[in-house]
């Protein structure tokens, strides 16, 4: 799906998640204008996206198998469909349901179109047709259009749409692993790493689009439409256009996001894996297949650059979303609405003058698996946990009600008891308090702990300089010898020494020193099953 990582530690930093109650409302500073979000459910099983059928329902996909429906702010008890028994979830949180799309005339033959990842790592795309009770459909009306080989669990891609042209829009991930990038994105006869389009409106399983642009050539998957990808997890049309939007997951520092012009006859290459974002991968790794490469209008770091200000987004895997088009938040209409897994922020993307420009809207605090739309533009999001949000406007300007306006709100929640307020010393949890650590950075103290591509990095900042501490591999913990990891920039060294074994976990008691040898955390353990490592505190 969206992440690298094992599901259960996809996320280690100081920033605990926040479990939100239904109907509870949260804000955020946005600038002149404030969103909060309304928390419709809490009832979902992991779910990894949404589609409408241009009615009064919201259908919403769970990694599992089953698809559950919104009627009037509830979710249906009794699941749209069930196809747990044909989807294959166990072996990555990249797995599972994956896309769900309604045909074009769905109220009147009422076909509706899934992809998923079987036993076998296969991406499946299949038909299935609703019932006369519009709250159920028929499993024994599946019928199975395209099958594509993967040998991993990893990078699905899945997402299906309906373009303005009536046709079936499919992303394709490559299927390679994090340590072994893969160049499937760059193979004309490999349909992974690409999007495809296909005519579904006549016989089964499918026909190709006369204006395809491979559709004559020889030696070439004709449905292909757009090649070069790594995981576009989701893409969407803008309202009324041909112009789309593609998210696709990066590797190892950079998520992006890519557009394509509405007057485009497809066959745009973007890039992977020569380029991530604008940085070149591995000179002379691969080369392009086809066309010119096309980079991407927006691109984002993993890292937090020196003097980071807020004002762009950090993350980890970026999930796609929509280009607004609804009525209740009209001054973002035409925006680009997006998120990331790991920080589970909302930000906007949108055209001007210069180029582009990018906003926060909201910061959820939750870990973002998917966003959509209702059949009226509404914008919902759901997070790993099983929450369902509606995005909205905040209601007043000290949504918290602490007596701050949200615009002097670092993080305007319900003030946190659970989170410890040694910065800012204003009864806000320092999670919340990222503008005063930016203008605190000569605070030496060690601010993240985050798993990444099986590694962990640690981060530190002292003297107005930030950045990375150390990397700890777990295969270098062992008992004997202690881990010994010094970074020669900041003058900071890590020593992870053997402290015991419990329940099958390796302990280690963690330390961090200066230069001048002065300890700045003794208090943190490293807990290591396997190759699977965690933190806590010691306390």
């Amino acid at each position: 799906m969206m992440t690298k990582w094992n599901w259960l530690s996809a996320v280690l930093c100081l920033v605990a998640c926040y479990t939100i109650a239904p109907g509870a409302a949260l804000s955020q500073d946005a600038g002149r204008i404030f969103y909060s979000a309304e928390i419709v459910s809490d009832r979902l099983n992991q779910p990894t996206g949404f589609a409408h059928a241009q009615d009064d329902l919201l259908y919403i996909m769970e990694r599992g198998g089953q698809i559950r429906i919104l009627q009037d702010g509830e979710i249906r008890r009794s699941s749209f469909i069930d196809l747990s028994d044909l989807v294959s979830s166990g072996a990555s949180i990249e797995q599972g349901l994956l896309g769900l799309a309604f045909d074009p005339q769905y109220p009147d033959n009422g076909y509706f179109y899934v992809s998923y990842s079987d036993a076998d790592f296969q991406v499946r795309l299949e038909r299935y047709q609703v019932s006369r009770y519009r709250y159920a459909a028929l499993p024994g009306s599946r019928e199975t259009l395209l099958t594509i080989p993967q040998a991993t669990p990893l990078h699905k891609g899945g997402h299906l749409r309906f373009g303005p042209d009536g046709y079936l829009y499919m992303s394709v991930g490559d299927g390679g692993l994090s340590e072994q990038p893969s160049s499937s994105g760059q193979d004309l006869q490999d349909l992974r790493g690409k999007i495809l389009r296909l005519d579904i409106g006549g016989a089964l399983p499918y026909q190709i689009p006369p204006n395809n642009p491979f559709v004559a050539a020889a030696r070439v998957r004709p449905e292909i439409w757009l090649l070069g990808f790594r995981n576009p997890w989701h893409f969407s049309f803008a309202p009324g256009s041909r112009a789309m939007y593609i998210a696709d997951v990066g590797w190892s520092s950079w998520e992006e996001i890519n557009y394509l012009s509405a007057d485009s006859s497809g066959g745009e290459n973007f890039g992977w894996r020569i380029f991530e974002g604008e940085q070149l991968v591995e000179p002379g790794s691969a080369q392009p297949a086809a066309g010119e490469l096309q980079f991407p209008v927006f691109a984002y770091p993993h890292l937090k650059p020196l003097g980071y200000d807020g004002s762009i987004p950090i993350g980890c895997a970026i999930i796609g979303g929509l280009v607004y088009r609804g009525e209740a938040l009209p001054e973002l209409r035409g925006h680009y609405i997006f998120s990331d897994f790991c920080h589970g922020e909302l930000w906007s993307l949108r055209r001007h003058a210069g180029g582009w420009a990018v906003e926060k809207l909201y910061e959820t605090g939750l870990q973002i698996t998917a966003l959509g739309e209702d059949a009226a533009g509404d914008v919902y999001f759901a997070d790993l946990g099983g929450q369902l949000g509606k995005l909205i406007h905040a209601p007043n300007s000290d949504s918290d009600d602490d007596g701050l306006p949200n615009e002097q709100d670092n993080c305007p929640l319900v003030a946190n008891p659970d989170q410890a307020d040694h910065w800012g010393a204003m009864g806000i949890g320092d999670a919340c308090d990222q503008a005063f650590y930016f203008a605190k950075r000569d605070r030496s103290e060690v601010k993240m702990f985050q798993q990444h591509y099986g590694a962990y990095h640690f981060y530190a900042c002292r003297a107005g300089n930030c950045g990375l501490l150390a990397v700890v591999d777990p295969a270098a913990l062992a008992a004997d010898p202690a881990l010994r990891l010094v970074n020669e920039e900041l003058g900071w060294s890590l020593e992870a020494a053997f402290a015991a074994e419990s329940e099958g976990r390796r302990i280690y008691a963690v330390s961090i020193f200066a230069e001048d040898g002065r300890i700045f955390a003794d208090d943190l353990q490293l807990l290591l099953a396997g190759s699977d490592l965690s933190w806590r505190t010691a306390s």
